[in-house]
């Protein structure tokens, strides 16, 4: 028998069997929900999500501030979230635990209190993300991978299976071990998202001013800001917006700093 608390908005016919939806939920049409799913409270899911059995989301954080405020738990549209994976609203008034568009979750994931977790994204099997993480599109994360929680986690980046992550990560690049440690450019991510040789070239050039030359922070930016000049003064369009999403990253503030070595 399912349970749906009338203060919920379910534009969806697609329900299995005991199914708990709890107050002030909003599921759009087609979003397809199997059995025995529990979504608590004050969660979102917009169209064409699937949910698989045994999936809690919008269930309180684990977080000992949490007092029980009103928070929430929002997902986009056509997301796979496969057996056995956790979602928590987030702690804080009014704040949201985020997933966006099109990201595949598989089975036993846990994403922590407020989270965001973009587009586009993999969270392969028993992978763990805590709180206030920030995973940005085409992320992939290994199996059983573990994100200390505040980290953040760049485009196109893969994150290889049981790897412990301490420390941001940059677009672009591929890390792994225990602590994890930047190993290459994701240059098969890359070639997959259509990015051209010149584009992978400029991300290897990138990675070897991070990762291989033993600089300081303050000079790692330097560098950078000099490659830019000289990609915009040989017009060197493409190549420039590779760069440019990495010097967005850096230059963002992070509890968590980059990951240097």
């Amino acid at each position: 028998m399912n349970i749906i608390d009338s203060t919920s908005i379910i534009l969806t016919d697609q329900i299995g069997r005991n199914v708990y939806i709890g107050p002030n939920c909003k599921i759009s049409k087609n979003v397809r929900i199997m059995d025995n799913v529990f979504i608590e409270c004050n969660t979102i899911i917009d169209e064409g999500t699937v949910i698989y059995p045994f999936v809690v989301i919008g269930t309180p954080p684990q977080d000992k501030s949490f007092k029980n405020e009103e928070s929430y738990v929002v997902i986009g549209k056509n997301n796979i979230i496969r057996e056995f994976t956790t979602i928590h609203r987030a702690t804080g008034l009014n704040n949201k635990t985020i997933i966006g568009d099109n990201n595949y979750i598989m089975s036993g994931s846990h994403i922590a209190h407020n989270c965001y977790v973009g587009n586009n994204t993999v969270i392969s099997s028993y992978a763990a993300i805590a709180g206030y993480c920030f995973i940005d599109d085409y992320v992939i994360l290994g199996g059983m991978a573990g994100v200390h929680q505040k980290v953040r986690i760049g485009k196109y980046t893969i994150i290889g299976g049981m790897a412990k992550v301490v420390k941001d990560i940059p677009p672009f690049m591929m890390a792994d071990g225990n602590p994890a440690k930047v190993i290459s450019i994701n240059k098969e991510g890359m070639k997959r998202n259509g990015f051209n040789f010149k584009q992978i070239d400029i991300a290897k050039k990138i990675y070897k001013i991070i990762y291989k030359k033993g600089f300081t922070l303050s000079t790692i930016k330097q560098q950078l800001q000099e490659l830019k000049e000289d990609l915009i003064k040989n017009n060197q369009i493409d190549e420039l917006k590779v760069l440019e999403i990495v010097l967005d990253f850096i230059n963002l503030n992070s509890e968590r700093r980059l990951l240097l070595r």
